[in-house]
């Protein structure tokens, strides 16, 4: 299956960190990031294979088994417009796109649903220094923290919401030395994704 995906660059040094910062810092740089990704639609289409998408869901909280297929025929309706669903395909494609285009091991992504409730933790970490096209991609080595979202309904409100809170989320843990991956699923008649890499 296909998967435009956007993406956009945040660097470490334009994010808040200080209390010399202001709220209103994030969310100029959260909404100058929503209409960038906006405007890179699609930076580049990745081929998605079908039975990976399945054992990648293995490391989110749901298998999606069928999902897939019922959302690629019809509207997203019922239970497919469940939270906890759209954040499982989020993580799941997330996942796969990893496989896909750096050749990432599914057993080398350690996910952190499980302390997501804690309110500090991103959805997964994985090593940068065993993969050459994520350290060649990043521009060096260290730990990756991905956090992942998906929607049923998109919107750019949506969006700007999420990268405020995602970029504060992940912020606890990657900043200094670090790299990130913030990724946003949607359907708007094909599957699309947007996607912003944060390095230090």
């Amino acid at each position: 299956m296909q998967l435009k995906i956007s993406w956009a660059d945040l660097p470490s040094d334009a994010i808040p960190h200080s209390n010399k910062d202001s709220d209103g810092d994030l969310d100029v740089i959260s909404s100058a990031l929503a209409e960038t990704l906006v405007q890179n639609m699609p930076s580049e289409i990745v081929e998605l294979d079908p039975g990976k998408i399945m054992m990648a869901s293995l490391l989110s909280s749901k298998l999606v088994t069928g999902i897939l297929g019922h959302l690629d025929e019809q509207r997203w309706g019922g239970k497919y417009y469940s939270g906890d669903i759209s954040a499982s395909l989020g993580e799941t494609m997330a996942y796969a796109l990893l496989e896909k285009k750096f050749e990432v091991k599914f057993l080398d992504i350690i996910p952190l649903r499980q302390v997501k409730y804690l309110g500090f933790s991103p959805d997964a970490v994985i090593d940068v220094s065993r993969y050459p096209k994520l350290i060649s991609f990043l521009g060096g080595k260290g730990l990756l923290f991905l956090n992942a979202r998906g929607s049923y309904r998109w919107s750019q409100a949506w969006l700007h919401r999420n990268l405020r809170r995602d970029i504060v989320q992940v912020e606890k843990v990657r900043y200094p030395d670090n790299f990130a991956i913030l990724t946003y699923l949607y359907r708007d008649q094909e599957w699309k994704m947007m996607a912003v890499v944060i390095r230090p």
